[in-house]
């Protein structure tokens, strides 16, 4: 039997019109980045939307090299995959906590972590640094890692959480009865089931980490220990880069992320689909 589809020609039409003007409108800052990184700095100015007549990659090299991006870049790949590891961890084992296991203050401890949440980092990066400081961790990658899973830990705990939440208790109580503990429980059957949700976490928080910037800022202060996006940053503030130069940076900065999006973007899509239809 055919579909009778709820839109009529004309509203499909325009829906159409509208989800490519969205499409276009998002790839424009990539295409105006990526452009202007392939000019000279003396078309830029002539020329600031069009294609480069001469495309040159002078920039990338500068950024590179003399701008330090490729030590950047490895001092990025060492920190973040390691918070990110320590960070699925943490959500994972709190996300079963609150979602499953029944405890004192169970819903008051989670209403505060929900709470922590809703800060700015701005807000909170002066007395995060602080802390690290009296932890003798400035100037430590154990010390940015430690701010960024304690920042962005809250939002993945809340995720993990409804999600275990939604999934048959009968699932823990059989498992008690064969004897499981509460370890073996999350480990063998509740992780297995939630793969989806965790790798949605940990791409969401692999891009966060790798774009941070105002704790890295304040507790990574000696040069050689600089991630990527603070390096850009301070690159642009301590030699006022020109634009193409700096847009090579920032095409240079997005390549990982780019690629970690595009090779485990199905994760993202099972992870969302479950959540969905879990809600």
């Amino acid at each position: 039997m055919k579909k009778v589809s709820p839109f009529s020609p004309t509203a499909r039409i325009l829906v159409q019109i509208v989800m490519i003007i969205l499409v276009v409108a998002s790839l424009l800052p990539l295409y105006n980045v990526i452009s202007a990184s392939l000019k000279s700095i003396d078309e830029y100015p002539t020329n600031p939307v069009l294609l480069p007549k001469a495309p040159i990659f002078d920039n990338y090299k500068y950024a590179a090299f003399a701008g330090h991006l490729i030590r950047f870049t490895v001092n990025s790949l060492i920190y973040v995959p390691v918070g990110v590891a320590l960070y699925v961890v943490i959500c994972l084992m709190a996300g079963y906590a609150f979602g499953k296991m029944r405890f004192a203050f169970r819903r008051s401890i989670f209403l505060l972590v929900l709470f922590m949440s809703i800060f700015p980092q701005l807000l909170l990066a002066t007395q995060v640094s602080k802390l690290i400081s009296l932890m003798h961790l400035t100037n430590t990658g154990l010390g940015v890692i430690l701010s960024w899973v304690a920042y962005f830990s809250p939002f993945g705990t809340y995720i993990m959480t409804t999600y275990f939440a939604d999934m048959p208790y009968e699932l823990v109580e059989a498992a008690r009865i064969d004897g499981a503990s509460q370890v073996r429980i999350l480990v063998s059957i509740m992780a297995p089931l939630a793969l989806p949700m965790i790798a949605t976490i940990a791409i969401i928080g692999f891009q966060s980490m790798w774009n941070e910037l105002p704790f890295s800022m304040l507790i990574l202060q000696q040069e050689s220990l600089r991630t990527v996006t603070l390096g850009i940053a301070v690159l642009r503030g301590e030699y006022g880069l020109r634009v193409p130069i700096l847009s090579a940076a920032l095409v240079i900065a997005m390549i990982v992320p780019l690629l970690i999006f595009l090779l485990f973007q199905r994760y993202i899509t099972l992870g969302v689909t479950a959540g969905a239809m879990k809600g």
